[in-house]
């Protein structure tokens, strides 16, 4: 079978022949353009710190480590206090391939709530990785950092895709791409860039000009009542305080360990046969994280309409003030070719929330 990440189709297959099983069926919505979204299972610890498993396993680390266990409900939920540190096992069951591997990242819900959302396998060496032909169980790290978060069994706040082989596109054949079909564009149409000819990525920045209404991002505001991840039209000014664009040219100054959404300058268009991936937080940029969901969905932001749709910055600041301005570069995205087109696209179905977004904040508000 041809390499790339496996799509819609794929993972159908999959599930069909027990690659991926669970005790509750797979619902057709899980499974996204190019990857399978995650379900919480029946038992969640609250830990006292966060580990890796490596060759001892899950069990003992988690006899050690684990302060409490609850069991998961489906209909009343349980809540996550915001700073503590959860471990929670996830419904689906891999028994891969043996030319198969996977690579983990919140979904975009999870991460505009600032929750850190991290993939262990039984006795995995590093987080989000799901080594070839793995067969066993998995597990979600889960910690929120801003919000308490209320959740119950079969709640997704990961999600998985799988692949054959190295998809990524590199450095010479992205700038082949965004010469005569862009995937990545600043906001006047041309394409954005390949500015490094050794580096298989499109640096992306940060707007903090045009604003939906004035507003160009949002700060999370601390203390606030728990969010319950399946309600929806919750008052933002609850949670969040608008920030204004920045007519001065000065930019803003973020303040440690604090919260904030902004949107990229650029817009995607990802066509159907690649998808994206953020390459991951890069010290050199400043000490901040600029983004937890790392995967976007083949589809994401590709229309008739030809504008295409920014990406949602989540950031958060680290032990020292940071000054923010805009058209700051901030990471970079990596385009994978698809092993085939998938049979749905990302917006296709209307159930994803994100499609031609500007600046948005999670769905579960207003």
């Amino acid at each position: 079978m041809s390499t790339g990440i496996l799509v819609s189709q794929d993972l159908r297959e999959l599930v069909a022949t027990g690659a991926i099983r669970s005790l509750y069926p797979v619902r057709a919505e899980q499974l996204q353009p190019s990857s399978i979204d995650l379900r919480l299972g029946a038992r969640l610890w609250q830990l006292q710190c966060s580990f890796l498993p490596g060759a001892g396993g899950i069990g003992p680390k988690l006899g050690r480590l684990a302060i409490d266990e609850v069991k998961l409900n489906a209909e009343q939920p349980t809540v996550l206090r915001h700073d503590g540190v959860y471990l929670a096992e996830v419904e689906e069951v891999l028994e891969l391939p043996p030319d198969v591997w996977g690579r983990a990242n919140p979904k975009s819900s999870s991460g505009r709530l600032d929750v850190f959302v991290r993939l262990l396998t039984e006795q995995g060496y590093a987080f989000d990785t799901v080594p070839l032909g793995y067969s066993g169980r998995l597990y979600l790290e889960i910690t929120p950092q801003s919000f308490h978060i209320g959740v119950r069994r079969g709640d997704t706040l990961g999600q998985l895709r799988l692949a054959r082989g190295r998809p990524r596109l590199g450095a010479e054949a992205l700038a082949a791409r965004q010469a005569h079909e862009p995937a990545v564009y600043w906001s006047d149409g041309r394409p954005a860039p390949v500015i490094d000819p050794d580096s298989p990525g499109i640096e992306m920045s940060v707007d903090l000009h045009e604003g939906d209404g004035g507003i160009v991002g949002y700060a999370a505001q601390r203390y606030r009542p728990p969010i319950d991840l399946r309600h929806r039209g919750l008052d933002r000014s609850r949670y969040w305080t608008p920030i204004q664009a920045d007519r001065s040219g000065e930019g803003f100054v973020l303040e440690p360990e604090q919260f904030y959404i902004f949107a990229t300058r650029e817009r995607l268009a990802i066509p159907p046969e690649l998808c994206a991936e953020l390459v991951p937080f890069d010290a050199t940029k400043g000490e901040l994280r600029t983004h937890y969901a790392g995967f976007i969905d083949s589809g994401f932001g590709h229309d008739s309409s030809g504008h295409g749709a920014k990406l949602v910055l989540e950031i958060r600041t680290h032990d020292v003030p940071f000054l923010l301005e805009h058209g700051q570069p901030l990471f970079r995205i990596e385009l994978m070719q698809n092993r085939t087109v998938p049979d749905v696209l990302y917006g296709s179905s209307g159930t994803n929330n994100y499609q031609m977004q500007g600046l948005k904040l999670a769905k579960q508000f207003a």
